[in-house]
């Protein structure tokens, strides 16, 4: 990235997991693509430099990287030991050159890094102090001030790798250089090539791999033909360009992204503490399954296994042990019916009942394991019988919304809210849980229907509908859903409360429950989030903004106002609206909230908006904030999946089902038709889909008008060209 010197020309492209960076001054134009190949454990970085003047150029280049030292915890903490430990090996040589990061190998690793060039070097720096210069930081280094190098062999303190390359290039004439950060591991008996000496027959295995730019460009294209063959799985074509390009490429590509990541590792959070949250795990697999159905059944499996024996679960777990995090704990009660939500997608996109009958271990014991199904049970039931007061689901330390901790009462500066229970009241309740229950219960009552267990499909729906009529008698307002009831028995977000009157998170989950859509409740709180909460760049998450700090509710109260949890516009649920607009027909609205917060409709207020355009972000700032509609926490969100789920299942009406694939679009006017192709259970759907008469709508096959809007199951690797009109 530019930073001291302002330059000609200079332009930043993401692409499919690769980036692009050009630039061009005083008549020298450089392209570097930075890639992470599909096979290799390294980042390749391919430079290519051109003089495109009349005259002769010399250049110095210097590529490099700051080495982490391999506990992202200790490497930020633990300085009186990590200043000490760094050790690096060189090697410069005629055809390549490389420095070797073996910072603990010798003692409990078995594992290094390296970072080499593809050609002989003019000078290196392994030392990041040195390299820098006194009060310098990497935009103004002093070796590179002095276009030199110190050639110092670092020894403790913190170690990097730069190599430089000094260059002349005739008129016109161009040269490529190929930096690679590589990641080896040894066998403990292979680990050295001599005493002190590491084995390096890997790493120079990868360099000699990557010493051609031929190579490196093989690898980047055949990275982005593995990406186009995983998108390739929903694809549509409709009049808006901008929908398209969203559906197809970017939200999918943000899904896997999150389903990588979820939220343990972030431009955000720095540190490992976060790990993978049961709740986001379970939400983001829902924008993904359909894309790689077979890394959704592990992970549903990993998530199950850290559930608790009584239903309830670890809030977060640790990608590399896969257990759950004691730091956090559990006590958010909205988890387990999140195992439902992604349980039953996955079924509904695959047709593998067979995963309801795996074993599946309580909290990572082995000694204690049940079937998937038996998991699913206690999940529903730790709601069944968790209830409050008025017959609603308790909350625990939250739900969703981790920032209302209605049983926190923390005066405590620097205590966590998500993880203090200074008052335990056993009373505090959640609508949005209700509509939760509502919705995920009746899907668990169908998995039931599906494998023969008509008693428990039974008892399941008679707990849906008493929890449906508490929800319409204790959380109904008048005008919308109450958010919840706090340790007192008093409503939050209610016409009674001063501030927060009404949050958007009951609004689109109870209505996309079905509660409050046969008596015109549904609607009616609907025009309710338009009327209270809408703005220009979305819905926010409550109004009006909590203006102090209220100790019965807990963080969301902390916030300035406008931001996060406290009127923000919290990304995450906009779609839920969205979802329940559509479930009523209501189509123009549910796309002008989809709009508002897509990322391709948002590159004329990129100056306001300010993160990526191609990518959704957690959350926008407020009516209420200073910087209204100023992004921040882009990528690992879930606000990804959740909205590709609102544009493919409910605006383009695609949805799986447990018998197939139903169709029943909820267009704008502006979109009349559209084209699709959707990979389902190995069967190739081509859907041709316009607006029509009323008379005519419905789903044709081979010209025949098909019984309802299910289109038929054939057997894998087979093609089905449906007709579809609608109103």
């Amino acid at each position: 990235m530019p930073s001291k010197t302002p330059l000609d020309y200079y332009k930043c492209r993401h692409g499919l997991n690769y980036t692009v960076f050009e630039s061009r001054k005083n008549g020298v134009y450089a392209e570097l693509t930075c890639f992470v190949p599909l096979h290799d454990n390294c980042e390749i970085n391919l430079l290519k430099i051109k003089n495109e003047t009349s005259e002769p150029k010399t250049l110095s280049v210097y590529g490099g990287v700051e080495f982490c030292l391999w506990n992202a915890q200790d490497d930020t903490t633990n300085f009186q030991r990590n200043y000490n430990t760094g050790e690096v090996e060189i090697a410069t040589e005629k055809n390549y050159a490389a420095v070797y990061h073996k910072t603990e190998y010798r003692e409990r690793r078995n594992h290094y890094a390296f970072f080499s060039l593809n050609d002989e070097i003019s000078g290196f720096d392994t030392d990041r102090d040195t390299f820098l210069g006194k009060f310098n930081g990497f935009d103004s280094p002093a070796a590179v001030a002095e276009t030199t190098s110190y050639n110092e062999k670092a020894s403790g303190w913190a170690p990097v790798a730069f190599l430089r390359k000094d260059i002349t290039l005739a008129a016109g004439e161009e040269k490529s250089l190929v930096y690679l950060l590589g990641y080896i591991e040894n066998a403990e008996e292979e680990k050295w090539e001599k005493p002190g000496i590491i084995n390096k027959k890997k790493a120079l295995a990868l360099i000699q791999k990557y010493a051609s730019e031929k190579t490196a460009a093989t690898e980047l294209d055949e990275l982005k033909t593995a990406w186009g063959k995983l998108l390739d799985k929903f694809a549509v074509k409709t009049p808006d360009e901008k929908f398209d390009r969203m559906v197809n490429i970017w939200n999918q590509y943000q899904c896997l992204i999150t389903y990588r990541m979820s939220r343990s590792a972030s431009y955000y959070e720095s540190g490992i503490g976060r790990g993978m949250g049961f709740r986001d795990s379970c939400q983001d697999l829902l924008g993904f399954v359909h894309i790689l159905p077979e890394k959704a059944r592990e992970r549903i499996i990993d998530i199950a296994s850290i559930q608790l024996p009584d239903g309830s679960t670890w809030h977060q777990y640790q990608p590399l042990t896969k257990r759950g995090n004691a730091d956090v704990g559990g006590g958010f009660n909205d988890d387990p019916l999140w195992l439902v939500a992604c349980v039953y997608a996955y079924v509904c996109e695959t047709g593998d009942f067979g995963i309801l009958n795996e074993s599946v271990p309580f909290n990572n014991d082995e000694n204690d394991r049940a079937t998937l199904m038996e998991h699913l049970k206690r999940s529903v039931d730790f709601t069944v019988t968790h209830k409050g007061p008025h017959g609603l689901p308790l909350i625990g330390r939250a739900d969703w919304n981790d920032c209302l901790n209605l049983n926190c009462f923390s005066k405590t500066p620097g205590e966590s809210f998500q993880t203090c229970s200074n008052f335990e009241s056993g009373k505090a309740e959640s609508v949005f849980i209700a509509g939760m229950f509502v919705k995920y219960g009746e899907e668990y009552a169908r998995l039931c229907d599906m494998t023969n267990d008509k008693t428990e499909a039974a008892r399941i729906r008679n707990e849906v509908e008493i929890m449906t009529k508490t929800a319409e008698t204790f959380g109904w307002d008048g005008e919308w859903f109450v958010r919840a009831y706090d340790a007192f028995e008093k409503p939050v977000g209610s016409k009674t409360c001063d501030d927060g009157k009404i949050f958007i998170e009951p609004q689109g989950m109870c209505v996309m429950a079905g509660i409050g859509a046969t008596d015109g409740k549904a609607q009616t709180a609907l025009d309710s989030v338009k009327k209270y909460l809408d703005t220009k760049y979305g819905i926010v998450l409550l109004q009006p903004a909590y203006k102090e700090y209220r100790l019965n509710l807990g963080e969301v109260s902390s916030y300035p106002c406008g931001y996060k949890e406290n009127a923000g516009i919290f990304c995450h649920n906009n779609p839920w609206v969205s979802c329940a607009e559509a479930t009523l027909g209501n189509s123009e609205r549910a796309f002008e909230i989809y709009r508002k917060i897509c990322p391709a409709y948002l590159e004329d207020i990129s100056e306001i908006h300010k993160t990526e355009p191609y990518v959704f972000s957690q959350m926008i700032a407020g009516k209420d904030a200073p910087d209204f509609g100023s992004a921040k926490n882009s990528w690992l969100t879930g606000t990804a999946a959740w909205t590709f789920v609102n544009a493919s299942q409910y605006i383009l009406g695609i949805t799986p089902t447990l018998s197939g694939l139903v169709i029943n679009p909820c267009l704008p006017a502006h979109i009349n038709e559209f084209k699709l192709t959707r990979i389902y259970r190995g069967v190739k759907y081509e859907i041709y889909a316009k607006r029509g008469e009323k008379q005519s709508a419905g789903v044709y096959v081979d010209g025949k008008k098909c019984d309802g809007d299910l289109l038929p199951l054939v057997n894998a690797g087979e093609t089905v060209k449906a007709e579809v009109i609608f109103k």
